[in-house]
């Protein structure tokens, strides 16, 4: 969710740059009215047209990646959205029940997690990952590093 957000956030800032250059090009006597009636007529895209797009982008990644990793995804979104981590009280109570709640699929389970890990290699995919399957903001410890904390955990069920 806050992954959206802050694409819409990043689709509004290039579209305000955008204004603000065509209006430094296009000359300082014309007004933001008259900007906006020359744009519909001359087939540019609304901001809002903008900002539909870019949520239609963002879902097809999301849905993307949700099918490269579907355990994950199930996983992730069912115990460490808003609603869950406020019922458990702490992301920390949320995440500790998810992994209780999974130790039956362990090896499925650490299967993906070191195939995201193998496969997304920087700290922005891994992020990206993250907030498209949940609500969770691990900033504070680093995505990757938070996936991989998650894989030792679902090994240690493993070993035992």
């Amino acid at each position: 969710m806050v992954f959206l957000l802050q694409l819409i956030v990043l689709g509004l800032l290039i579209l305000i740059g955008l204004q603000i250059w065509n209006a430094a090009t296009a000359g300082r006597d014309s007004q933001v009215g008259r900007q906006t009636k020359e744009s519909l007529s001359d087939g540019r895209e609304t901001p809002a047209q903008v900002a539909a797009d870019t949520l239609r982008e963002f879902e097809n990644a999301r849905t993307a990646l949700k099918n490269c990793y579907p355990l994950i995804f199930a996983m992730l979104g069912g115990y460490l959205n808003s609603h869950t981590i406020s019922e458990a009280e702490s992301l920390e109570l949320a995440v500790r029940e998810m992994i209780a709640d999974w130790k039956a699929r362990h090896g499925e389970v650490s299967h993906e997690l070191a195939k995201v890990l193998a496969e997304n290699e920087s700290e922005e995919e891994c992020r990206a990952l993250v907030l498209a399957a949940c609500d969770a903001d691990f900033e504070r410890e680093g995505y990757r590093t938070w996936l991989t904390w998650l894989l030792g955990q679902f090994n240690d069920i493993r070993k035992t």
